[in-house]
């Protein structure tokens, strides 16, 4: 007990209790100054209120930011998701703005050669796999109108021909294919009865057959010669690259390029009403 008594910090705890008590007993009354112990312990405990509301406001502030931080991060997720819709919203519209310019130009050249023959519109559905036979398939066959021999062209020019006919569908022969050939002239000067051969690599053809005092010049326009009854006369079919002669010295060779990019064969056309025989005399 009296070790107690001796302890400091007993005397400072009866101390605050005190002061304690008697604040409380002085502050009971009502009134409307403080007393000179209030003042003091507000003075005291200021700073520390202002330090714990100083905290208050700044949790306050962080929680409000970690709020608009998630608001935000779903705001940019909405707009993401937003922007990869109209991303394939206007992809889409350009492919259908695409297909329309491509149909467009398909009715344009149908009613500019609708006094020539009838020509069925078709999609390619399908390609063959094989470099050494290039082949389409169309959607469009026995049922449709297409027959054996029928020539298949393009507002640019000639494509091919069917070659195979189902009800529904028909395959279709290109001008690169090895197992064509196409009789032509030069539009230029119309002479030339040559021959335009597939040579199953690439997207390049061949003419030969070409009299060495021919007035062919690169650059010069080949089309349909019209001598078989297979094509039409007046198709375009290719643009002359270069010229060369054969060792025999008698005949000339042409390299041409295809008017139609038969790697972006999408839709083509069909003449129907152009009767072809049944062995063609152009197809080797």
């Amino acid at each position: 007990m009296f070790r107690l008594l001796r302890n400091k910090y007993f005397w400072a705890v009866i101390l605050i209790v005190i002061i304690s008590l008697s604040i409380m007993r002085m502050t009971a009354a009502p009134r409307q100054e403080a007393t000179v112990a209030e003042n003091i312990i507000h003075n005291l405990y200021s700073p520390f209120q202002k330090w714990t509301g100083n905290i208050r406001g700044n949790w306050g502030g962080i929680s409000y930011i970690f709020s608009e931080k998630r608001s935000l991060i779903e705001r940019i997720d909405t707009l993401e998701e937003k922007n990869k819709q109209l991303s394939l919203d206007n992809q889409m519209l350009r492919e259908y703005q695409s297909e329309a310019e491509r149909l467009k130009k398909i009715l344009k050249f149908k009613e500019a050669n609708i006094k020539k023959y009838t020509l069925l519109e078709a999609r390619v559905i399908a390609r063959s796999p094989n470099n050494w036979y290039k082949t389409i398939v169309i959607n469009r066959g026995e049922n449709h109108g297409v027959y054996y021999g029928m020539p298949v062209i393009t507002p640019e020019g000639l494509v091919g021909k069917i070659m195979r006919v189902n009800n529904t569908t028909a395959e279709v022969n290109l001008l690169t294919d090895r197992e064509m050939a196409v009789g032509v002239i030069l539009q230029r000067t119309r002479e030339t009865n040559g021959l335009v051969e597939g040579l199953g690599d690439g997207n390049l053809l061949r003419m030969g057959n070409i009299p060495y005092y021919s007035s062919a010049e690169v650059n010069d326009r080949v089309i349909t010669s019209g001598l078989s009854t297979t094509y039409p006369k007046g198709i375009d079919v290719g643009i002359i690259s270069k010229i060369s002669r054969e060792p025999n010295g008698l005949l000339l060779t042409a390299e041409v390029k295809p008017v139609v990019d038969f790697d972006r064969l999408e839709e083509v056309m069909v003449i129907i009403d152009y009767i072809p025989s049944t062995e063609s005399d152009e197809v080797k």
